[in-house]
């Protein structure tokens, strides 16, 4: 097919679901549908939806959404320059890169910002402004300037730090019990947050020794092949994963749905949390229990999970089996080094 084809059709299927937006369910009538471009020769409108729906499908929903947001803020950015934002030239590119940069934009929102206007060119069917060597440039000289050393790093969380959270919990109540239950499933499993509040009851398989979690979409597993991760039982009953979900789900029921559910005016929902909820639960029970909550994130679970097994001497191969690390440069670097710095230092040999 060719590239202007596959414009035409996401260009039509786009159009055709915003005609729909206003009342949704119910199909809009022809009269009022908008003026479309014409379909390439034989060719359907529901052809059209369902090519849409699949180029769609090629990233990931938390990709999709990011990406969105950074093509509304391109879009915007241009408005204010009185520019098409679609096809976009070179030097445009470069000047919204200088100008994000010049506005405190670290190199990551950079990367993203760029990822999402290139994404939405090439699906459109238009050549890739950011693919050229001007762009490049502007890139690495931005990388030089901003630097490209993470700004703010979240802190892991070890066992002690999960006790004295946990110590403050009343885990009597069902938010408490959920609490809890994401706290001591996170850190054992190490998922990402994403992978955490999707998770269903129908992904927990219950074993003598444990739990299996089925995860059916992940960061490194776009294609939906699935994995299984194992969370072992606990040997402290304050800390054991499997008895905090028992005690989670008591509150929850058994009923089909998410498995770790939102919660509205102390009743339980049958909407799964969002990450966001997760990432601003953990900073207030953090900072309940005593501690620092701002370096705290969802993410201090699963690198919390990565330092302390290390710091207990487990194998590498064994933790990236866990946490699903494609890259053990990666795990190495940002999580088993830094946690066994103060073991190999140098400087606990000077005599000071």
């Amino acid at each position: 097919m060719a590239p202007y084809n596959l414009r035409v059709i996401t260009t039509t299927a786009e159009a055709l679901a915003h005609s729909l937006t206003d009342a949704p369910g119910a199909p809009a009538r022809h009269s009022e549908l908008p003026d479309l471009p014409e379909l390439p020769e034989g060719l359907t409108v529901q052809d059209a939806l369902r090519i849409a729906e699949a180029v769609n499908s090629t990233l990931a929903d938390s990709t999709r959404r990011v990406y969105d947001l950074g093509w509304n803020r391109w879009e915007r950015w241009c408005a204010s320059r009185e520019v098409a934002p679609i096809p976009a030239s070179t030097a445009l590119i470069c000047a919204y890169l200088t100008d994000r940069a010049s506005n405190g934009a670290s190199v990551p929102t950079l990367d993203l910002a760029i990822g999402a206007v290139s994404y939405r060119h090439r699906v459109r069917g238009f050549e890739d402004p950011t693919a050229c060597e001007a762009v490049r440039q502007v890139r690495r000289g931005l990388r030089r300037i901003v630097g490209t050393a993470p700004r703010r790093q979240a802190r892991p969380l070890d066992v002690a730090d999960l006790r004295q959270i946990l110590a403050a919990i009343d885990r009597s109540t069902a938010k408490g019990a959920r609490d809890a239950a994401i706290l001591l499933l996170g850190f054992a499993s190490a998922l990402r947050v994403s992978e955490l509040v999707a998770l269903t009851l129908a992904d927990v398989e219950y074993k003598p020794a444990g739990l299996l979690l089925s995860i059916h979409r992940s960061k490194t597993d776009q294609e939906a092949g699935g994995h299984l991760v194992p969370v072992a039982r606990g040997s402290h009953a304050s800390t054991d994963p499997i008895a905090a979900l028992d005690a989670w789900l008591h509150h929850r029921g058994r009923r089909p749905g998410p498995l770790l559910t939102g919660m509205r005016n102390s009743h339980v929902t049958t909407e799964p949390i969002s990450g966001i909820a997760v990432g601003r639960m953990l900073r207030n029970r953090a900072r309940a229990g005593g501690l620092p909550a701002e370096r705290i994130t969802p993410h201090s679970l699963r690198a919390g999970h990565a330092t302390t097994a290390a710091l207990a001497g487990v194998s590498l191969d064994r933790i990236a089996a866990q946490t699903r690390h494609k890259r053990l440069s990666t795990l190495l670097e940002r999580y088993i080094r830094p946690a066994q710095a103060l073991d190999h230092t140098s400087s606990r040999d000077l005599g000071l």
